[in-house]
C-alpha cells in the first residue's frame, strides 16, 4: 500500500485520485480547526490553499511540541517529504491516465495554480488504456 502511494509510475483512476484528496483535505480541515486556525470562511479557504502550512501549524502546536526539537525537527521533516512526495507521486499517476507527461506535477508547489491542477484531475475523465499489441 505504501509503495503504491509513493510510485510515480503507472496511471490512477479518476475515483481513486479523487478519494485520496478527499481524505488528505479532511486531514488538513481537521488539523486546522483542532488548532483553531481555522474560525472564518477566509481561514478555512487560507488552509485548503496551502494546505503545508496548516498541517505544520498543527502538528507544532499538537503532540511535536512535547517533544524535544533534536526528535521533531527531523520527524517533520520526514513526514513532510513523505506526504509531498505521495502527491506529486498520486498526480504524476492521475496525469499519465491523462495522457500527460507526470512532470506536470511540479506545478502543485505553486500556491493556487496547485490546487486548480489537483481539481483538474479530479474532475476530467481519463483516456482509455492503449490496447496491449
Amino acid at each position: 500500500m505504501i509503495a503504491h502511494l509513493l510510485s510515480p509510475s503507472g496511471r490512477l483512476s479518476r475515483r481513486a485520485y479523487a478519494s485520496t484528496l478527499a481524505l488528505f483535505f479532511g486531514l488538513v480541515v481537521a488539523v486546522a480547526l483542532l488548532t483553531g486556525s481555522a474560525f472564518s470562511a477566509e481561514d478555512l479557504g487560507a488552509a485548503i490553499d496551502k494546505p503545508w502550512s496548516t498541517l505544520g501549524r498543527g502538528l507544532d502546536a499538537g503532540v511535536l511540541s512535547a517533544l524535544p526539537a533534536a526528535l521533531s525537527v527531523p520527524l517533520v521533516v520526514v513526514l513532510f517529504a513523505t506526504a509531498a512526495w505521495a502527491a506529486f507521486a498520486l498526480t504524476a499517476r492521475r496525469l499519465h491516465d491523462l495522457g500527460h507527461s507526470g512532470w506536470w506535477s511540479a506545478f502543485l508547489a505553486v500556491p493556487g495554480v496547485g490546487v486548480i491542477l489537483m481539481l483538474a484531475c479530479a474532475i476530467l475523465p481519463g483516456r482509455p488504456a492503449l490496447a496491449a499489441r
